[in-house]
C-alpha cells in the first residue's frame, strides 16, 4: 500500500483487477501530485479493463489550486484502459459538491456514485459494467436518423458500447435501429467524423439511450482515442 500526506492511500488488488483509491481530509495541489504518482505505479500493476473505487466520504475540501491535477489524474487512468469508475461519497460533504459541480463543466468520464464501500464492491462484484467507460462531451451535438425522421439532439454521455441523446424529438421508441453520426477529436487534434448504427435501448428523461452495433476493432479503438482525448480539452462554452 502507497500512502500521502493526509491520509491519501492507494491499494491494489490484482486479483480482482481494481485500485482503490481514498482521499480525505482538505486537499492541496502538492497533496494530490505525490498522490498521483502512487495512482501511476498501481495503474502499472494493473491490466487494461480494470476497474476503480475511490473513497471520498472523509474529503473535506478541494483546493481551486489542486483542480487541473485531479483533471490530470482522470485523464491518465482514462487513458491507461480503464473500465469502471465508482466514487463512494457523502452527499452532505463540501467536497463532493465541489467535484460534481467540476465534473459537470469539464470533458470527463462519467462515474457511479454509492455511499458506501460495500455497495462499490457489490456493484462490481455482480459485474454491473458497461460496455465502455463512459465520457461526458461537454456541448457536444450528435445527428440520429431512423427509417421515419432525421434529426439532431445533445450528447449525454457515450462510450464505445453505446450512447444517451437529449432531445424533443418524440418519435422515438425501444427496439428502433438508428444510425447516429458525431465529430471528435483525435490525439493530433484533427477532427475526426464517426458514424456508428445501433438500436434505441430505452428511453431516458429528456431523450434516449443506443447500444452500437458491433464495431470493427480498429474504429472501437480509434473512437476510445478520441473519447480520452475530448477529456483534455477545456469547458466548452
Amino acid at each position: 500500500m502507497a500512502k500521502t500526506e493526509n491520509n491519501l492511500k492507494v491499494r491494489v488488488d490484482m486479483s480482482r483487477n481494481r485500485i482503490y483509491c481514498t482521499i480525505s481530509g482538505n486537499i492541496s495541489k502538492t497533496d494530490l501530485e505525490k498522490f498521483f504518482t502512487d495512482v501511476r505505479f498501481g495503474v502499472a500493476d494493473l491490466k487494461p479493463g480494470f476497474s476503480m473505487v475511490t473513497d471520498l466520504t472523509h474529503c473535506r475540501i478541494f483546493h481551486l489550486a489542486a483542480v487541473p491535477t485531479f483533471r490530470k489524474i482522470m485523464h491518465y487512468i482514462a487513458n491507461q484502459g480503464l473500465q469502471e469508475v465508482i466514487r463512494v461519497i457523502n452527499p452532505k460533504n463540501l467536497a463532493f459538491k465541489q467535484i460534481l459541480n467540476l465534473t459537470s463543466q469539464i470533458q470527463s468520464y462519467s462515474p457511479m456514485y454509492v455511499n458506501t464501500l460495500e455497495e462499490a464492491e457489490d456493484k462490481l462484484d455482480a459485474a454491473v459494467k458497461r460496455a465502455g467507460l463512459r465520457f461526458q462531451i461537454i456541448n457536444k451535438s450528435i445527428e440520429f436518423k431512423t427509417d421515419s425522421i432525421s434529426s439532431e439532439g445533445q450528447l449525454v454521455d457515450i462510450s464505445i458500447g453505446g450512447c444517451a441523446i437529449r432531445t424533443d424529438e418524440t418519435e422515438i421508441s425501444p427496439g428502433q435501429m438508428i444510425q447516429t453520426q458525431l465529430s471528435l477529436a483525435n490525439k493530433k487534434s484533427e477532427t475526426v467524423d464517426f458514424d456508428l448504427d445501433g438500436n434505441v435501448c430505452r428511453l431516458i428523461d429528456g431523450g434516449f439511450a443506443v447500444a452500437f452495433s458491433e464495431i470493427e476493432s480498429s474504429k472501437r479503438e480509434l473512437l476510445q482515442e478520441c473519447l480520452v482525448q475530448e477529456t483534455r480539452l477545456t469547458t466548452r462554452s
